[in-house]
């Protein structure tokens, strides 16, 4: 059997990454210098695959959807006109930020992602130091977002957590409607889901939440809506423990 290709998970403070045999090795980080360097040793370790699968905790990312400017004409005036929406949202340099975003061209909406700029550099460039290459680096929520949990084309939320960040997202029609990342407090993760959910009112109650890592769930949020949970893999959660 081929091995499948390593992740690395680049949490909050740690990174960590799976080798193909199943091993996951970590290193403690608290600047992008540190990260650079980590990410390098970790690689490095990588002998037999040159392309490593990235995936970033929401803890270094911000996400919003916004809706198309009528009149918006090519890919460039779109780019320009999120990356200014995107810093006039955030009080932040859209400069300092990694934005991708899913459009269709004929689409009414845009899903933004931002990552931190200096994430990014410092994962591509310990990746480079290490003579290795990202195969992609994603954001978990995004990750998390390839893998339904039910039916697609229902209304559903999908939300993950890492213990550090919770991301919730309410999607109809396969688009996303409305989307937030908020850092987990003493609360706990089923009060921030019952507290999120609230705050993105556009929705039915019952409707379902697909909640990626988290431990101690409810089965229901406040609202009656069903939680159905999946574990994360074992390299992208703080000290590899899902």
């Amino acid at each position: 059997m081929i091995p499948t290709r390593p992740q690395m998970w680049v949490g909050a403070d740690t990174a960590s990454l799976r080798d193909p045999q199943g091993a996951i090795h970590c290193i403690a980080f608290h600047d992008a210098a540190a990260l650079r360097a980590g990410v390098a040793t970790l690689a490095a370790e990588q002998s037999r695959w040159r392309a490593i699968d990235v995936v970033v905790s929401d803890a270094h990312c911000r996400y919003l959807v916004l809706p198309r400017i009528a009149g918006t004409q090519g890919r460039r005036e779109l780019a320009e006109g999120i990356a200014a929406r995107f810093a006039a949202s955030f009080g932040d340099d859209a400069a300092d930020w990694v934005l991708q975003h899913d459009a269709s061209p004929l689409g009414t909406e845009d899903l933004v992602c931002g990552m931190r700029r200096t994430v990014v550099e410092a994962i591509l460039g310990g990746l480079g130091d290490a003579r290795r290459r990202a195969y992609r680096v994603q954001p978990l929520w995004v990750w998390c977002s390839q893998a339904p949990l039910g039916k697609p084309h229902a209304p559903h939320w999908l939300a993950s957590s890492d213990g550090h960040t919770l991301t919730l997202g309410l999607f109809h029609q396969r688009r996303c409607v409305g989307v937030r990342a908020t850092r987990l407090g003493t609360s706990g993760l089923a009060a921030a889901l019952n507290r999120e959910a609230a705050l993105q009112a556009a929705h039915s109650a019952g409707t379902p939440v697909w909640l990626f890592g988290g431990v101690g769930t409810p089965a229901r949020l406040a609202d009656g809506s069903p939680v159905v949970t999946a574990s994360l893999p074992l390299a992208l959660v703080p000290g590899g423990v899902a």
